[in-house]
């Protein structure tokens, strides 16, 4: 998204808003303006506007946190994660029929955010941690998550990553990966990793046609060797049609 065409007040109150879910006390006025760098008479404007709206609430010890509103504006998207919360079993499977970990990863602006994942019953194997967050546009994930995406907006993506991956100056990477799913299901990332892993990706779609998440197995390179890659792409996309005719 080009920046010119933002607005700074709607940032800046979302830059709040993200703060405060991920804070576990909340936070005071004070607090909020120094930690975010927004001006002290801008924040309170914020403030005050989300307390109208019952999106924040100021507690006696003067600490905001969110408060009820925001369920309103987010009882879809709370929809969405009930859904996904009930692919843990689907999770839990793919992870003990593959040997390797299985993860859930969903967009969040230009980020990619694990969510859910199940561990490789192997004593010594790759993990994801749950909450990690990484370049929208890096990997088999990145590629999963953007699959119904136009090129362009890959490459802008691309243009304002601010992590010096291979996708930022090499877009064209993400767009093969994507062909890559639009003609296979999936997309398997061996050897261009910065954690020297190996990821096979594929996207879920929701019931509106939409990318709800990405589904990804995690191993080390040999994981995916030539005679392997049939095999798991099989069960993860056999995976993949459970959860859409689950979610249809």
């Amino acid at each position: 998204m080009n920046n010119e065409n933002t607005n700074p007040a709607v940032e800046k109150t979302l830059l709040l808003l993200h703060h405060l879910g991920q804070s576990g006390s909340g936070a005071t006025q004070a607090e909020l303006a120094r930690e975010l760098g927004i001006s002290p008479s801008t924040c309170y404007r914020i403030l005050q506007t989300l307390r109208k709206h019952d999106w924040v609430r100021k507690g006696t010890d003067s600490r905001y946190d969110l408060s009820g509103g925001v369920l309103t504006a987010t009882m879809k998207l709370h929809r969405q994660l009930v859904r996904l919360e009930h692919c843990r079993p689907l999770l839990d499977e793919l992870a003990a029929t593959t040997g390797l970990t299985a993860k859930l990863s969903i967009r969040q602006g230009d980020r990619q955010v694990t969510i859910l994942r199940a561990e490789s019953p192997r004593p010594l194997s790759v993990s994801g941690k749950v909450g990690a967050r990484f370049p929208l546009i890096e990997g088999s994930v990145g590629a999963a998550l953007l699959s119904r995406t136009e090129a362009d907006e890959v490459r802008e993506l691309a243009a304002n990553c601010p992590e010096d991956i291979p996708e930022r100056g090499n877009p064209d990477l993400v767009l093969a990966r994507i062909a890559t799913i639009r003609r296979d299901g999936y997309c398997l990332n061996i050897g261009q990793t910065r954690w020297r892993i190996g990821a096979m990706s594929a996207p879920l779609v929701g019931a509106d046609g939409q990318v709800a998440t990405a589904l990804t197995l995690l191993g080390v390179d040999e994981d995916f060797a030539d005679d392997q890659v049939k095999t798991l792409a099989g069960r993860l996309l056999g995976a993949v049609e459970r959860y859409e005719t689950e979610n249809l």
